[in-house]
């Protein structure tokens, strides 16, 4: 990588231009320690879209941004299946990697691409936004507070209609399907939230006969501490439905709710009543991606590298499996 003097700005290439990658390229240009230099998209048009909104340079190739740009960071945003390559042909460039969630779709191919982190030296981080979307980071925060005693149970709902955006993702083969894909948010959340690893997993999950992926799925949690979790994640809800998310965790002296659907969607149960808190007016990606540019220029381990965002992709395996099986499932997995 290029060493970055004093006042200079991080070189920052895209790979990917639907829609997260549209996200990604929005927040790069707000953040002042970073120069979105190039974005990358197999369509053409798309790659000249973000270089005329961005005033960046456009390529169809990471190989020929690569070659060209010289980056500091390569974000890749594209689809799961193609995550492996693209991010092992930036490390073998020895650029600094964001890669968007889920790393991979097998525990062989996570491996390969930690194992070539380690070996590149470069800043390796996986994008599981939760961790830095201020309401989550705030129920994460109030519940080490001791602010609902000691946490027992948590409940978490993510529900969509089928995605319009994308035909990849209703295939199994490359998106995972539902849980890897959608679930696994909440697994990720759940995890950083209680700190402990899930020990067992059940789940049942629908395949439509018109669908090449699971689209529906409820997830049964048990963590080593003795923790119990349920995930429930949907790609089937009637078209228009919104986007919808709920959490909740209960523990001895409280609860803590984030309902999406609510006016006020953070409140505390304790047994003297409820209270209910403001909105944080901060952007979850912004900071996501400000931290990880942190995490470069201060030569920082980020929040959720390889290894960690590996242990949640285990559990979304694990889940899978015990889908198709109809038999709960220990962790950790033998391979997958």
């Amino acid at each position: 990588m290029p060493e970055v003097g004093v006042g200079e700005r991080l070189k920052t290439v895209v790979v990917g231009y639907g829609f997260i990658g549209r996200v990604h390229s929005e927040r790069w240009s707000k953040i002042d320690e970073v120069k979105l230099t190039a974005v990358v998209d197999i369509v053409p048009e798309r790659a000249r879209e973000a270089a005329e909104t961005y005033r960046c340079n456009a390529y169809t190739s990471l190989s020929e941004a690569l070659d060209r740009e010289k980056p500091d960071i390569v974000d890749i945003c594209t689809p799961t299946y193609t995550h492996k390559q693209l991010v092992l042909e930036a490390l073998n460039a020895h650029t600094n990697v964001v890669c968007e969630k889920p790393l991979a779709l097998s525990l062989q191919d996570c491996r390969e691409i930690i194992k070539a982190a380690k070996e590149s030296g470069m800043k390796f981080m996986v994008a599981h936004c939760l961790r830095f979307f201020p309401d989550y980071s705030t129920v994460k925060r109030l519940v080490e507070g001791g602010e609902v005693g000691e946490p027992r149970i948590a409940r978490a709902y993510r529900l969509s209609a089928k995605p319009g955006w994308a035909t990849w993702y209703l295939n199994q083969d490359k998106s995972g399907g539902v849980i890897v894909d959608l679930a696994i948010h909440d697994v990720d959340f759940l995890r950083w939230l209680f700190a402990d690893e899930v020990s067992r997993v059940y789940a049942q999950a629908l395949k439509p006969r018109d669908v090449k992926a699971q689209t529906h799925a409820q997830v049964l949690l048990k963590f080593r501490k003795g923790y119990i979790a349920f995930v429930e994640a949907s790609w089937s809800m009637p078209d228009g439905f919104p986007f919808t998310t709920y959490f909740e965790v209960a523990g001895t002296d409280g609860i803590v709710l984030l309902d999406s659907r609510a006016s006020t969607p953070l409140t505390i149960h304790r047994r003297g009543g409820v209270e209910e808190l403001s909105p944080v007016d901060r952007d979850g990606y912004l900071l996501e991606l400000q931290h990880f540019a942190r995490c470069v220029l201060e030569d920082k381990t980020p929040m959720v590298p390889g290894e960690e965002a590996v242990k949640t992709l285990e559990v979304c395996f694990a889940a899978v499996e015990s889908s198709l099986t109809g038999e709960p499932v220990n962790l950790p997995l033998e391979e997958v």
